[in-house]
């Protein structure tokens, strides 16, 4: 045998193609292939391929389908052959919803092992006819479990505690399961691979465990060699991806595993072996090992089976996971439908295991399967779909009839093409994911239903739309912590009736009195910043003092101080049931959390993540915020809560002051403002870049004149104007802390300069920029489109982007106020001073330039973010000094959360209201893009959601366009935008509330 990985794809695709050639097209597509397994005689591949099992020779010839005559499955996956090779298990989805099944290897009717209401994935035999798989009941971890194959016996639990483990694989002498688990986190999305003692049936435990690996990242689909000493498996890791192998560690020493997982720093983890290199102390304690030593043994990143010789390695190629979190709940985990995938996924390749890595390597693609897996395929989609958005309700009934609709269309099917034509037509359809709210009176759009309510209540008792802001703030501190909060800062833009122009209330966080570059505490003597996160990367909070502005100035007053923070109070005091998106977050940075006390205290609450469906209390954020109501907003800078911040600090390492905090002071600034398609854009100023860019970029499309409607779904030539008005901003701005660098801006906002970038647009031709790339952006913001567009060997600080929330409030008589706020990064420092409850942002992180000049790291400098809080303002020709601005009248606010998606999805929600007109909630849920710079050839290098139709992608495509898909077919991702639309006409104001989070929105009295 060569030594060399062997595509073994071609003969497959011969033998599938035989197998099903009346109904074969000519179209050529990824492979297809999930998992494949060996049977025991080592003649034999069991394949899943199109998520139909397959069995054929390991050279792909003589196909047959496992199931001739299947269930009403969408999905079949995981085939696991049974030891005498006679049986293969396998899992089955009916509507989402896995069991396990087993059926003749020769070919047969199936027998359905499991009929729970839960999912049962990756069966596995034992020895003794028992099967091995993982089970996941609704909203609870996934388990292993074992059930004898012969039916009968009940299920038995092989995990010894609620922590997650699953994917379990049972060794050749069946006395070990290998297992992926979650138990002890290296970094943030960390998985590992652990053995476990497998005992017979009935005996008493505690069965050993012991970790075989330890390095950050995600190792899945763990695969035994013959010989019970090594374990192949996938890995995710940062810098390096692929299949590795590693030794099974002795269990010589190892204990029982126990408990819930990770202890404080140097602490050893529950379960922890003990007789294999690396042991020492806990993770994080003395002797800690930081990797597993695994060899690399092919960069083809996949599901791994050894031969049952030891000398060949199958690898079912997949797609990597290296999208950075950026907010996104963990709703689902369904996987991504194959058809839509990049055409080098789901090959499968054979190699000597393990030798040379990947010689030679290269994928080979299969024709396009028979009809029948298009109607999977877009079943995949629906369903998916369904669960994420669709559960209950009007909208659920719509889409149901969608699916009655569309799904007959995929038997004419012929091609990928027209597969993908099928299923983006339903999208176009679709009915809107969270409903609508309209009212006579006034709206609150923010992060979390709960906050909305908050707000909401405070317009019922008589209060304007600041007040009702600053009880949606204050809420969002407690249900969206990771986001906001009493540690972060932010930005409001507000307009009340009568005013000549709208007013920014800026409370952006500061650097501390000691932020010097010599400062032992921050930095060490080569430069380097002393800890990526914890008291001494705070900056001087904003939140609290930007509130209490904006209630001195603009508040009705008929809401008294203390009972807009009680909602937050009763929230924080008596907690709130968890949907999926805190715990999200708090599982990404469950590491962070568990070193410092206070914080684990709150968000790893007995040692664990909390889960969706459980109540969340935080009971030392309520006695901080029953000061702040008792003694006002300056209680956090000069009062009780200060002096605890400071003494906090100062036993802690942490560098901020009482005297830091008693300097500090929000402030109010004039707009930037623009003009597009006849309306007034008005946005942020520095210190924050994104108003400025928003502002040319809307200035420069200002000379483009679309078709009435058209939208960037609808209409090519729209797309492409609106990615390269992006694209053909230059750079030259200077923006900072206006305070301490003037801002230079140029000529960048005048309509001159926007009519000449505007030129340099071709109508056929992608925008190539000049040599040293597009300019338009500042250091700071820059650095958060490079976060979002990469992978970093630092998988805490690049995979966890920065951390916002953005919430409106706006009434039918013409106020409006759109708020940013934000801790940084997702959890931002991950530190809770004791006994304050709350997390403190994280933008005191930088190193800054030595010379002192602009940009520098140096005291009491306001910080800059991506965060672009938004008023437009339509003609208004009945009545032009109706409201304050002469010929205008108030249209849209919003904001928005999500790193360098915030300036992308205001783009396209305010374009999807001015140009398209469409409403809050539909602009919204309009999919969203985010623009990069250069791509091949010069083309530009667009990520997208993939709910943009394949027609209008391909027409751009030919412009030198290139398009990156974000997420599985029809979901929503990325950017978290809070709007409210204003129909002066009607007399009403429409809230928009964000899919993507756990946005809502509500209305006074209702």
């Amino acid at each position: 045998m060569e030594n060399t990985p062997v595509p073994i794809v071609l003969a497959l695709a011969l033998a599938l193609s035989a197998a099903t050639s009346a109904q074969q097209p000519t179209a050529r597509v990824s492979t297809g292939v999930r998992e494949a397994a060996w049977a025991p005689d080592s003649k034999r591949l069991a394949a899943s391929w199109f998520d139909v099992i397959w069995t054929m020779t390991p050279e792909g010839k003589d196909a047959k389908k496992l199931v001739p005559k299947p269930e009403s499955w969408t999905t079949q996956r995981d085939p696991a052959w049974s030891p005498d090779g006679k049986s293969i298990a396998f899992s089955a989805s009916s509507e989402g919803q896995f069991d396990i099944w087993i059926a003749p290897a020769a070919g047969g009717a199936a027998r359905r092992v499991t009929s729970t209401s839960d999912d049962e994935r990756w069966p596995s035999w034992t020895r003794d006819g028992r099967i091995v798989f993982s089970q996941r009941a609704p909203g609870k971890p996934w388990q292993l479990v074992s059930v004898d194959a012969a039916g009968g016996a009940a299920p038995v639990k092989i995990s010894v505690d609620d922590v997650t483990e699953y994917q379990g694989s049972v060794s050749p002498d069946g006395k070990l399961v290998a297992f992926v688990s979650d138990r002890e986190p290296d970094g943030a999305n960390d998985a590992d691979v652990w053995v476990r003692e497998l005992l017979a049936a009935g005996a008493k435990g505690p069965a050993r465990s012991v970790r075989v690996t330890r390095a950050a990242g995600v190792e899945l689909h763990p695969a035994w060699a013959p010989d019970n000493a090594r374990i192949a498996f996938s890995a995710s890791r940062p810098g390096q991806s692929g299949v590795f192998v590693a030794a099974v560690p002795a269990f010589a020493g190892a204990q029982a595993t126990g408990g819930a997982g990770r202890g404080a720093a140097g602490t050893p983890g529950a379960g922890r072996g003990a007789g294999f290199p690396g042991a020492g102390g806990g993770r994080g304690g003395p002797g800690a090992a930081t990797t597993d030593f695994a060899q690399l043994a092919s960069r083809q990143l996949g599901v791994p089976a050894w031969s049952p010789d030891g000398e060949t390695l199958i690898v079912a190629t997949s797609p990597p996971d290296n999208q950075g979190y950026n907010g996104n709940p963990q709703r689902n985990d369904d996987d991504a439908p194959m058809p839509f995938a990049a055409g080098d996924d789901y090959a499968l390749w054979r190699l000597l295991a393990p030798r040379a890595i990947d010689q030679g390597a290269k994928n080979l693609d299969l024709p396009a399967p028979d009809a029948a897996r298009w109607t999977a395929a877009f079943d995949q989609v629906w369903q998916t779909m369904r669960s994420l958005y669709y559960k209950t309700g009007d909208s659920a009934s719509a889409w149901d009839a969608l699916k009655t609709k569309y799904r007959p269309k995929m038997a004419d099917v012929k091609d990928l093409a027209g597969a993908e034509d099928v299923i983006d037509q339903m999208l176009q359809e679709q009915p809107l994911m969270k409903p609508a709210v309209e009212s006579p009176r006034a709206v609150v759009a923010s992060g979390n239903p709960l906050a909305s309510r908050a707000g909401a209540q405070a317009l019922e008792k008589g209060g304007n739309i600041i007040d009702a802001a600053i009880a949606t703030a204050f809420a969002l501190g407690v249900v969206e912590p990771d986001a906001s909060g009493l540690g972060g800062d932010g930005q409001a833009i507000l307009f009340l009736k009568g005013m000549s122009e709208p007013i920014v209330v800026e409370y952006k966080d500061m650097t501390p009195g000691h932020a010097f570059l010599d400062n032992p505490k921050l930095f060490t003597p080569t430069g380097q910043r002393t800890a990526p996160d914890g008291p001494t990367v705070a900056n001087i909070p904003g939140i609290p003092a930007g509130l209490e502005l904006l209630y001195r100035k603009y508040a009705s007053k008929k809401v008294a101080w203390a009972d807009l923070i009680a909602p937050a109070i009763a929230l924080a005091e008596d907690g709130f049931i968890l949907d999926e998106a805190l715990p999200t977050t708090i599982a990404e940075g469950r590491a962070q959390f568990a070193k410092y006390p206070e914080a684990a205290k709150i968000f790893l609450p007995n040692g664990r993540v909390p889960r969706p469906g459980e109540r969340f209390v935080n009971k030392d954020y309520a006695e901080t915020l029953k000061l702040l109501a008792k003694e006002g907003g300056r209680s956090f800078y000069e009062g009780t809560v200060a002096r605890k911040i400071a003494a906090d600090m100062e036993a802690n390492g942490g560098v901020i002051t009482f005297e830091d905090l008693a300097q500090y002071r929000a402030v109010e600034r004039k707009p930037l403002m623009g003009k597009y398609h006849g309306h007034l854009v008005y946005s942020v100023p520095p210190p924050a870049p994104t108003g400025a860019q928003i502002v040319e970029t809307l200035n420069i499309l200002d000379n483009y004149k679309p078709k009435p409607g058209a939208t960037i779904t609808t209409d090519a030539d729209y797309l492409h104007y609106v990615i390269d008005a992006w694209r053909v901003r230059d750079g030259g701005q200077r923006i900072a802390d206006p305070d301490r660098y003037t801002p230079d801006l140029g000529n960048h906002l005048e309509a001159s300069h926007a009519l000449e970038r505007f030129k340099l647009i071709d109508p056929k031709k992608v925008y190539a920029p000049a040599a040293g790339g597009r300019g338009g952006l500042p250091p700071a913001a820059a650095a958060d489109m490079a976060n979002a567009m990469s992978w970093d060997a630092d998988a805490q600080t690049r995979r966890v982007q920065t951390g916002t929330t953005s919430f409106v409030v706006a009434d039918a008589e013409g106020n409006m106020i759109a708020f940013t706020q934000t801790l940084s990064t997702w959890g931002g420092n991950y530190y809770v001073s004791k006994g304050l409850g709350f997390l403190y942002n994280d933008h005191f992180r930088g190193g800054g330039g030595r010379g002192g000049g602009f940009g520098a790291m140096v005291p009491y400098l306001r910080s800059s973010s991506t965060s672009v809080p938004t008023l437009v303002f339509a003609p208004n020709q009945v009545d032009p000094g109706q409201y304050g601005i002469t010929g205008y009248a108030p249209k849209l606010a919003l904001g928005c959360a999500g790193n360098a998606w915030i300036p992308a999805s205001v783009y396209s929600v305010l374009l999807g209201v001015v140009d398209g007109g469409l409403s809050a909630q539909r602009a919204i849920e309009a999919p969203r893009m985010l623009i990069g710079g250069g791509g091949p050839n010069g083309g530009s290098r667009v990520q997208i959601e993939d709910r943009f139709p394949r027609t209008i992608l391909a027409d751009l495509e030919a412009r030198g366009h290139t398009f990156q898909k974000i997420g599985r077919k029809g979901e929503v991702k990325y950017g978290y935008v809070a709007a409210a639309v204003i129909n002066t006409a009607k007399g009403t104001v429409e809230a928009g509330a964000e899919p993507r989070r756990s946005h809502g929105a509500a209305a006074p009295g209702k």
